[in-house]
Parts: C-alpha cells; structure tokens; sequence
C-alpha cells in the first residue's frame, strides 16, 4: 500500500492527466443543468498549462502563487481536480474554513462524475480538516442585549450568537456597538482544535458634560480651522485634478501616435482604458476642489470673534424718551 506522501504525489499527476484530458475533450459533465459555454481551443490550452505550472508551484511550495493560477482554471473549467488543489492550497496557507467548504465542493463534484480516486482522497482530507479547524463563540453579555456585533470587520446576526463559529488559526477580533454605551473591543488568537469564547459586557458612556451659556458660546465665536481645513482639501483636489489631466493629456499623444486616422490595435486598449480613468479622476477632483475651495472660503469669511452681546437703553428725548440698542 502507498505511504501518505508517495500516494499524493501518484494523485497530482493523476489529477493533472485526468484535467489535461478533459479540457482536451471540451466536454461538459452530464448532471448539469444548462449547457457550459463554448470554450475555445486557445483558453483550453492556457489552463492545461496553468494548471501543470501550479502543480509545480505546490512542489515548490509556493501555495499562493499555485492558487492563483489554480483559480483562473477553474474560471475556464472547474473539475473535481482543480477544485481539490484549490483546497489543498488555502488548507497550506491557514485558510481552513474556506479550504473546507472548496473540499466538500470537490467531493461532490467527484461523486457526481464517479471520480472515485478524487471522492477517496478528498474524504480523507476531510476527516483531518474537520478536527482540525478551531472553533469561536462570541456570547452577550452585560449591556450588549442589542449591540450590533462583528467579527473581523464583518457583522454576524443572532443566529450564530452562542454558537460555536469555525474559524481559521490566528487573531480575530469582536467588536461591539451599541447607543448610550462605549465601544467593545476584544482581539483573540485561537489555534487549531482550539475553542474560545469572548464575552461582550458594555460600559454606560458618561454623561455630557454640561451645556455652555449663551453668553460664552457668542464671546467665544466659531473657529476658522474647519475652513482652512477644508479650503486646504479643496488646493488638494484641484492639484491632484491638474495632475490627471496631464496624466490624460500623456496618454492622448501616445494614442495619437498609435492610432493614424483613429484606428487603434489591440495593444492600445490598455493606454485608451488609462485615457479613460484619467479623466474621470481629473474631473471628480476638479469637481470637488472647486466645491470645497468655495466651501472653505465661506466658512472663513463667516467664522471668527463674535461681536458684542445685544444690549438696551433707555435715554432722555424731546417731548418723552428714545429706545437705543444694539444687536
């Protein structure tokens, strides 16, 4: 019987000759619903040999950059081989979770085209896996009855609260809002068979602290930074808009050049794209310096010292009396 190690090696290149062969045929697997579209000879071509430098690249050790070449195959076609080694990467690079949910894809698929070598392999990676991916129950605590929470940047709804979550090795962290209380904020680090559990206990925020009298809020008037700040934004836009559209006027004489009487090649394509995203940029960033320009210098133009508090008198005139203020 083969050792572990011998009989993967023997599974790649099965894999590769199995995938080799059917990208040659073309041919679509008889349980799908709707017909694949029509891949041409070319793009078969391509991703026999992306796949043969990806298999190099996993003996190499270069699991990242086997991945991505194993993911433009599977764009062209996707079998139960090239699903399996999209796998095996993430599994090499700590993605567990995602390499769990690509194996269980690549077992079904095999399942489904009697790839009997791919179904066995598969299982057994499974059953390792399994045991293998840590688990992190996030739990409410005091305060956070109806916090909004997230893990990792991504907010998880209530039915996976007091849940055990499968999750990759390394740090995560649980974050937690909620109005009237302070941020929640917790990092983690699990690793494999482990399980942990974070517990979210919000504090109350402090109360505001009192109001400013009318009489200090107009002797104190209102700052001119925010205008600076923003008028300064707006130099930086417009200076960023001229460096765009010289950018843009750069790739209009280059296109000049390669395109007599406006008939560009295929080459060009690339300087016609560039062309375009330049000038959007110069106008998004003309639009918005000017605007915040304008912004800026009204917002200085109307801050500053307020004047003096309104006052009232009451002075002798001919005939009765006359009412003076000042507002």
């Amino acid at each position: 019987m083969l050792s572990f190690p011998s009989r993967f090696k023997s599974f790649r290149y099965s894999a590769a000759v199995v995938l080799s062969a059917t990208l040659l045929a073309g041919a679509t697997p008889a349980y799908a619903a709707d017909p694949a579209p029509e891949i041409s000879a070319e793009g078969l071509k391509r991703a026999r040999e992306q796949f043969g430098q990806a298999l190099a690249l996993q003996t190499a050790g270069d699991w990242a950059g086997a991945l991505a070449l194993l993911k433009e195959v599977a764009a062209v076609k996707s079998t139960p081989q090239v699903r399996f080694n999209i796998a095996l990467c993430e599994e090499k690079l700590g993605r567990l979770v995602a390499a769990l949910g690509d194996y269980e894809l690549a077992a079904a698929d095999a399942r489904a085209e009697r790839a009997e070598q791919v179904a066995e392999e598969v299982e057994s990676r499974l059953e390792n896996l399994r045991q293998r991916i840590p688990k992190l129950t996030v739990k409410r605590g005091a305060g956070a009855e109806a916090a909004i929470i997230a893990v990792d940047g991504v907010s998880v709804g209530d039915q996976v609260i007091d849940t055990p979550m499968p999750t990759d090795p390394g740090p995560h962290t649980v974050e937690a809002r909620a109005p009237g209380y302070k941020p929640f904020r917790q990092s983690v680090r699990v690793a494999e068979q482990q399980s942990e559990v974070v517990e979210i206990t919000l504090e109350p925020e402090p109360p505001p602290p009192p109001a400013v009298g009318p009489g200090a809020a107009q002797s104190e008037g209102r700052s001119r930074l925010p205008g600076y700040v923003i008028g300064g934004i707006g130099v930086a836009s417009l200076g960023a808009s001229a460096v765009f559209f010289g950018l843009r006027a750069g790739k209009i004489s280059d296109l000049d050049k390669a395109c007599p009487e406006r008939q560009c090649p295929a080459s060009a394509q690339s300087d016609i794209d560039a062309g375009k995203m330049y000038t959007t940029i110069a106008n998004v960033t003309l639009a918005v310096g000017a605007a915040a320009v304008a912004g800026g210098l009204v917002l200085v133009l109307t801050s500053g010292p307020s004047s003096a508090a309104p006052s009232v008198a009451l002075a002798p005139a001919p005939g009765g009396a006359q009412l003076f203020g000042r507002f």
